[in-house]
């Protein structure tokens, strides 16, 4: 099991990315949330194994949603988590 936390610039708020990116994850079977921060930018931890991760990465920096712009994707490795879901929190 992989852990990341995942910080998403662009024009990511008031586009529906958390609602598809919500979405994404519980149809690739990823733990963790995903949130609005107060610089624009959008934070998502995740967790699950690499394949599914891989995958859910390649979507995130080609946009979930399709209002949504991506600029820049930065990914750091986190421990493990006891994540039951995947949610949109505050």
């Amino acid at each position: 099991m992989e852990s990341v936390i995942i910080s998403v610039q662009g024009h990511v708020q008031g586009v529906g990315f958390r609602w598809t990116t919500l979405r994404l994850a519980r149809q690739l079977h990823i733990v963790g949330w995903v949130k609005n921060e107060a610089d624009g930018s959008v934070t998502i931890r995740a967790q699950a194994p690499q394949a599914q991760l891989d995958e859910f990465l390649q979507a995130i920096k080609a946009s979930p949603s399709p209002y949504a712009t991506v600029s820049n994707v930065t990914i750091s490795k986190e421990p493990e988590a006891n994540f039951k879901k995947f949610q949109i929190t505050d």
